[in-house]
C-alpha cells in the first residue's frame, strides 16, 4: 500500500511540476525580450510627448512614412513585411482612395490621441518559438469618462539576421496587418486598372 501510495504521489508531484516547467519555459531570454521592449518602448513614447506649437511652415510636423510611429520612428520590419508595406505604400500615394490600413494609426489603433494622458496600460511577452516573440500590448490613447481603455494589440517578432524585427501585428477585431495589407493592394491595384 505505501509503494502504490509513494508512485500516486511521484506521478502527481510531476504532473503538477510539469505545467510549471512549461510556463517557465515560455517566457523569452532576457536579451532577447530587454530588444523587443525597446522597440516597443520607441514606437510608444511619443504618444505621451507634448506636442509642439506648430510654426506656420509646418516643420515641426514628423515625416509618417508608411508604419512609422508618430515620431517617425520606423521600427525595424522582416524583409517580407518590409516589401508588403513597401508595396502598399506606393500604391497609397497613388491613389486618393481611403483604404483599411490609412484610415487609422497601426500602434494605437485609434484616429487621435490624447498626449497629455496616453499611456501604456500592460506589456506581456512570450515565446513563440525559438526564433519568435509574442508582445501583447494594450495602450490607452488617452483617458476617457470611462478611464484608461486600450484595445489590445499582438506583434509578432521574429529574429533575423540576428536582430529581433516586427513581421506581424494582430489588431483587436483578429485582422493582421500582412492580410490587410494584402486587401488594401489589392483593392488599390483594381482601381489603378
Amino acid at each position: 500500500m505505501r509503494a502504490a501510495k509513494a508512485r500516486a504521489l511521484s506521478i502527481l508531484s510531476i504532473a503538477f511540476a510539469l505545467p510549471l516547467h512549461a510556463a517557465v519555459a515560455k517566457s523569452p531570454a532576457t536579451q532577447d525580450e530587454a530588444a523587443v521592449r525597446e522597440i516597443v518602448a520607441k514606437i510608444y513614447a511619443p504618444y505621451s510627448q507634448p506636442i509642439p506649437e506648430e510654426p506656420e511652415d509646418g516643420s515641426y510636423a514628423p515625416d509618417n512614412a508608411a508604419g512609422a510611429a508618430a515620431s517617425g520612428y520606423e521600427p525595424p520590419y522582416t524583409q517580407s513585411l518590409a516589401a508588403q508595406i513597401a508595396r502598399w505604400d506606393s500604391l497609397m500615394q497613388e491613389s486618393e482612395e481611403l483604404y483599411g490600413l490609412n484610415g487609422f494609426d497601426w500602434y494605437c489603433q485609434c484616429q487621435d490621441n490624447d498626449n497629455a494622458t496616453a499611456k501604456l496600460l500592460s506589456q506581456h511577452y512570450k515565446l513563440r518559438s525559438k526564433g519568435g516573440i509574442e508582445a501583447t500590448i494594450v495602450f490607452s490613447p488617452g483617458r476617457g469618462p470611462e478611464g484608461d481603455q486600450g484595445a489590445p494589440l499582438r506583434f509578432r517578432f521574429r529574429n533575423e539576421d540576428g536582430t529581433w524585427k516586427i513581421d506581424d501585428l494582430i489588431f483587436e477585431d483578429g485582422s493582421t496587418l500582412r492580410r490587410s495589407l494584402l486587401t488594401d493592394i489589392a483593392d488599390a491595384s483594381k482601381v489603378r486598372r
